[in-house]
């Protein structure tokens, strides 16, 4: 693995004068952040350079969350993984959240009836995570768990998250974090992402076409409140040679619309 510099640099902070804010505690937290890109383990090194922290740093903070769990280091290479304590809190997140306890069974049924996988999504800063994912027998591992982030405007969820947002303030975003292809027909150019944001803003869904992946589609609406305030997105993705724009018109979004008034009034 190659680090690059500084993952968790775009991670929101406090003004410095915010007297309630551990400088410490965040310092830690980065250690675990580090681990958002690795697709396997991290040395100090790697850690140190990823953080931002100095080595002796880098090595108290990662020793002391092996010693809680969080953290498990091989004792052969010395380097790190993530532990399975941070599940755990995945876990507890989920089975305590109102949202996901509500969506739950209603993102079951639609995945049932459609064949499809299923999604729920949160917008966080300029990116997404998704809280729920229902796989179709397609899906990769990697396709299944929930707690993925990725950019907001990639994908028919994210884009439906971004539609809440200003177009000053989608403009921004794409600044801060220009956007990089996935596949050949990635779209990229702010200009055009805008456009189709302000298309789905207008339409109550958006629809996506080889995105993130290659020969996929997918298609997504807003999730909203008993006071119409936007709470989530729910999206299907398909095999695009199964779904044409067409059918995934036709047969996807009004399901995706009867589900997110079923959530909404349960």
């Amino acid at each position: 693995m190659t680090p690059r510099q500084n993952p968790v640099a775009d991670t929101p902070t406090p003004d410095a004068d915010d007297p309630l804010f551990v400088a410490s505690l965040e310092k830690g937290m980065r250690v675990l952040d580090a681990f958002r890109d690795a697709s396997d383990s991290l040395g100090l090194t790697d850690i140190a350079t990823l953080t931002g922290l100095g080595k002796s740093a880098a090595q108290r903070f990662a020793h002391t969350w092996e010693r809680l769990g969080y953290l498990v280091k091989d004792a052969a290479t010395r380097r790190y993984r993530l532990g399975p304590r941070v599940v755990e809190l995945g876990y507890y997140f989920l089975r305590s959240d109102r949202l996901v306890s509500m969506a739950a069974p209603h993102l079951v049924a639609l995945r049932d009836r459609c064949g499809l996988a299923v999604h729920m999504s949160v917008l966080a800063g300029d990116d997404m995570i998704y809280l729920l994912r229902l796989p179709s027998r397609q899906l990769t591992l990697a396709e299944m768990l929930p707690g993925r982030r990725m950019p907001a405007w990639c994908n028919s969820g994210g884009r439906m998250l971004l539609t809440q947002c200003d177009d000053s303030a989608i403009s921004k975003a794409l600044q801060r974090s220009p956007p990089r292809a996935f596949t050949p027909r990635t779209v990229v150019e702010p200009g055009a992402l805008l456009a189709l944001i302000r298309q789905a803003r207008d339409d109550g869904y958006a629809l996506t076409e080889d995105q993130v992946l290659q020969n996929q589609v997918g298609a997504a609406v807003l999730l909203r409140d008993a006071r119409d305030a936007p709470l989530a997105a729910i999206s299907v993705s398909a095999p695009r040679h199964d779904y044409p724009h067409d059918r995934l018109l036709r047969d996807i979004v009004p399901q995706l619309f009867r589900t997110a008034q079923a959530i909404q009034h349960a």
